[in-house]
């Protein structure tokens, strides 16, 4: 569904991803890691087309997409959930998901917008208040609700768990899993591997611009470097 070749990216002159490659199929999880700063937010960007690689190309269903605009990548079935809670802090809950919708059907933007509030019950509890009052956590359900709603069929997520706590992500990463097995791919950067990698088929990690390491989650699982660097383990 998603391939990527050869691409080397960065920002202005500052080159940061060196013939980076990969693929996303229907219905996986890719995990993306590696320290910061080592390109994983431009991978994203560079794919959803707010970064225009320097060389390479994006193929997104069979179709070049690297050149075209954010706008034209996303009417095409691609979504970017940015890392930081990105919401439209003065509408309401109730408004913002409704924004995910506006292409949806009327009773598939119904189940659907139903199915996130039932994962999520604190946005039901806050539907008519403005986005601004909901907490950091809270922002980044709505978020993700937003692009649920949508239905891509690629997912690029960064970071959904940036800044909050750890016991508040099992229902961010059981909305990943739900959407997965609906057939959407799914390319996620995440710090939590020891949350994130048990939900990924597959995970890579991005050194010093460059692919160092690619497998299965278990085969990622069982390295040694992932396993004391990224899980903590001996």
């Amino acid at each position: 569904m998603l391939e990527v070749q050869g691409l080397f990216s960065g920002y202005g002159r500052l080159p940061i991803l060196r013939d980076v490659s990969l693929t996303v199929a229907p219905g996986e999880i890719v995990l993306v890691l590696g320290p910061n700063g080592v390109g994983k937010t431009t991978l994203l960007k560079s794919i959803a087309g707010f970064i225009r690689p320097s060389a390479g190309s994006v193929h997104f269903e069979g179709i070049k997409i690297s050149g075209h605009t954010p706008e034209e990548i996303a009417q095409g079935g691609l979504r970017f959930v940015f890392e930081g809670h990105r919401v439209f802090p003065e509408l309401t809950v109730a408004d913002n998901i409704r924004l995910g919708g506006m292409l949806s059907m009327k009773g598939e933007f119904e189940s659907r917008s139903e199915r996130v509030l039932n994962l999520f019950p604190m946005l039901r509890q806050k539907y008519r208040q403005p986005a601004r009052d909901l907490s950091g956590g809270q922002q980044q359900m709505l978020a993700l609700s937003q692009a649920f709603i949508a239905k891509p069929r690629i997912l690029l997520c960064d970071e959904p768990s940036l800044g909050l706590a750890q016991a508040i992500l099992p229902p961010i990463f059981e909305l990943l899993s739900m959407w997965a097995s609906e057939g959407t791919g799914i390319l996620i950067v995440e710090q939590y591997v020891d949350v994130a990698l048990p939900i990924a088929t597959r995970g890579l990690v991005i050194e010093n611009g460059a692919i160092s390491l690619a497998g299965t989650s278990l085969e990622l699982a069982a390295d040694p470097r992932v396993r004391q660097i990224y899980l903590g383990l001996d």
